[in-house]
């Protein structure tokens, strides 16, 4: 044999071993790319339903607001100032009387079955 000349066998067997080498290589980059893709698909996944929490979080917070805002509202009004001072303080008007029951004092109606 010549110096410097492959032989066929040989050569063949590198080549074999060359492209096994670049499937493996290119399989282990293609599995870390599809994992690498899945753990950012659930990353995605997770900010997607936080925010639609906080969606409906600030929903709430807005009709929250919005009712607080109405109750500022009624506050200011003279039937809340009234209601306030007859409930908390038991103010009348000038004319009024204010009857109040006394438990356990009250007639009780009696009932007649129909047909007697």
């Amino acid at each position: 044999m010549k110096k410097g000349i492959v032989p066929k066998k040989h050569m063949l067997a590198k080549r074999a071993l060359s492209i096994l080498i670049l499937l493996v290589l290119v399989g282990g980059i293609g599995a870390a790319s599809v994992i690498a893709l899945h753990g950012a698909q659930d990353d995605y996944q997770k900010k997607l339903e936080e925010k639609e929490r906080l969606i409906r979080l600030k929903a709430q917070e807005e009709a929250r607001s919005e009712e607080i805002e109405q109750y500022r509202a009624y506050v200011k009004t003279r039937g809340y100032m009234e209601e306030v001072a007859r409930e908390v303080l038991g103010l009348v008007y000038k004319d009024e009387i204010l009857f109040h029951a006394e438990e356990g004092d009250g007639v009780t109606p009696s009932v007649t079955p129909e047909g007697d």
